[in-house]
C-alpha cells in the first residue's frame, strides 16, 4: 500500500514554484499585471498600453512594442548602452553587476514608519524621500513586503520600472539614471505592496502561466540597430 501511495505521489505535478499573477491598480483603477511562469520568467503589462510590455527571461529584461503589425524587441541593457553613446554616459551603473554598487541620488533616503497588512500580506511602511528635488522634505509612503513568494513579482516589477524610466532619458537626461538607481535601491527592501500616488496590490494568486506568455515575440534588435534608431530619432528632435 505504501509503495502504491508513493507511486501516485510521484505522478503528481510538482508545485514547489507555481506560476503567479499579481495585479496592481493605480489611483484611476487602471491595472498593471505581472505574470510569473514556473521557470521564473515573467511578463509585465499595463492596461493603458496594450501594445507595450516587458518580458523578463533568462536573467535579462526586454521591452516589447508593436507598431503596424510589426514587433520590436529590445534588451534593456542594449538600449542603455545605445543611449550612452548618444547622450552623456549615464547608465553604466544601472544594469549588470555595477547596479548593486551605485550611490543613491542626492536627497534619497528611506525611513521605516511601522507595519501594515495589504490583502493579508505583511508589509513594512516606509517614508521615501527624494522623489521631488524641489521638495527635499516631502516623502511618499511605500509599503514593502519581504515575503519570499512575492519576490519574483518584485524582480519583474523592478526591471520594468527601471527600463521604462530609462526610456525617458531624452527628456530627463541625467535624472533618468538617478531615478532608475533610486528605484533599484527601493527594491532592495523587498516587493512593494503599495506606492503612494501610484500603485497598490489588488490581487495575488497562483496561476497557470503558459510558456507562450513570457516568450519573446520576435528576435531582439542588436545594439547596433538600436543605436542607429536612437540617432535617427535624436536627429528629428
Amino acid at each position: 500500500m505504501r509503495t502504491l501511495i508513493a507511486l501516485l505521489l510521484l505522478c503528481l505535478p510538482a508545485s514547489a514554484f507555481a506560476g503567479q499573477r499579481a495585479v496592481y491598480r493605480d489611483e484611476d483603477g487602471k491595472r498593471m499585471t505581472i505574470e510569473v511562469a514556473d521557470d521564473g520568467s515573467a511578463v509585465v503589462r499595463n492596461e493603458d498600453m496594450p501594445n507595450n510590455y516587458g518580458i523578463l527571461t533568462d536573467g535579462q529584461f526586454y521591452l516589447v512594442s508593436r507598431e503596424k503589425e510589426e514587433w520590436n524587441v529590445a534588451r534593456a541593457e542594449d538600449l542603455a548602452a545605445a543611449f550612452d553613446q548618444v547622450l552623456p554616459p549615464i547608465f553604466k551603473t544601472l544594469f549588470g553587476a555595477a547596479s548593486t554598487k551605485r550611490p543613491n541620488s542626492k536627497g534619497f533616503r528611506v525611513e521605516p514608519k511601522g507595519k501594515r497588512k495589504i490583502l493579508g500580506h505583511e508589509g513594512q511602511v516606509y517614508a521615501v524621500y527624494g522623489f521631488d528635488d524641489a521638495k527635499p522634505e516631502a516623502s511618499k509612503e511605500v509599503v514593502i513586503s519581504n515575503e519570499p513568494a512575492l519576490q519574483p513579482v518584485g524582480k519583474a516589477m523592478q526591471e520594468f520600472m527601471v527600463s521604462t524610466t530609462m526610456m525617458l532619458a531624452p527628456l530627463l537626461g541625467k535624472a533618468a539614471a538617478e531615478i532608475g538607481g533610486d528605484i533599484r535601491t527601493m527594491f532592495t527592501y523587498g516587493t512593494p505592496l503599495s506606492i503612494q500616488g501610484s500603485l497598490q496590490l489588488a490581487s495575488f494568486e497562483e496561476a497557470d502561466i503558459p510558456a507562450s506568455s513570457t516568450a519573446l515575440p520576435a528576435k531582439p534588435k542588436s545594439a547596433a540597430e538600436l543605436l542607429k534608431e536612437i540617432k535617427a530619432s535624436s536627429a528629428k528632435m
